[in-house]
């Protein structure tokens, strides 16, 4: 099973990643506030993600790393 990791406290919310996943496993968790004050992207469905990468390809800042 592939391995998403966030640098949350970088994460600025810009959604990008959640637009270009396929399975739609990713959200913003509106229950936390990273240091930079925003509610960072988490993998709310590790089982269903494909490791596809793409995500990690649209970050703008590089703080998604997939692990295959």
């Amino acid at each position: 099973m592939p391995q998403v990791i966030f640098d949350e406290n970088e994460c600025k919310a810009c959604k990008l990643c959640i637009t270009v996943c396929p399975p739609k496993v990713l959200k913003v968790d509106s229950t936390r506030v990273n240091r930079r004050g925003y509610n960072p992207v988490i993998l709310y469905n590790p089982s269903a993600c494909i490791g596809c990468g793409s995500c990690a390809k649209m970050c703008p800042d590089s703080v998604i790393t997939v692990l295959k």
